[in-house]
């Protein structure tokens, strides 16, 4: 016959209450090694491989730059020495970068009170005004009615 274990009267045991033979010890706990690290993400990788520095051999000199600057370097020479993929790679990049440079740019801070700003704003407003769509509306029927005499 199997013996059971005896249950003290005073700790009752059920989900959640684990006998008190069955608890951790004092000090210990329920995950001695902490929680593992998580994988890196293709991003996280991606940008430290491309941003970690690595050192190269420049003008006889050792320099430490980015890997990303290393693989742009070595393109531009390559480029320069005659390698017509490298140099198409060259300017295709430089292109998209005048581009995006361009496009991120924010426009000058506009001063309202500006006499060449009012101006430009004043021609926008009349060409608005006079454009061949707005001629065809009917006119506004506000408080115009009844007022004749």
């Amino acid at each position: 016959m199997t013996t059971r274990r005896k249950k003290s009267a005073d700790y009752p045991i059920g989900y959640g209450k684990p006998p008190t033979e069955a608890r951790f010890q004092k000090g210990m706990s329920g995950n001695p090694k902490g929680r593992p690290k998580g994988k890196k993400n293709m991003n996280t990788i991606v940008r430290e491989t491309l941003f970690g520095p690595i050192q190269i051999q420049q003008n006889g000199r050792t320099t430490t730059v980015t890997a990303l600057e290393a693989i742009l370097l070595k393109m531009r020479n390559n480029a320069l020495s005659g390698d017509f993929r490298s140099a198409a790679h060259a300017l295709q990049l430089a292109s998209r970068c005048a581009e995006l440079e361009e496009s991120r740019q924010p426009d000058a801070e506009v001063d309202v009170f500006d006499p060449q700003t009012m101006v430009e704003m004043m021609r926008d407003y009349l060409d608005h005004k006079n454009s061949p769509e707005n001629d065809t509306e009917a006119p506004s029927k506000t408080g115009d009615q009844g007022d004749e005499e």
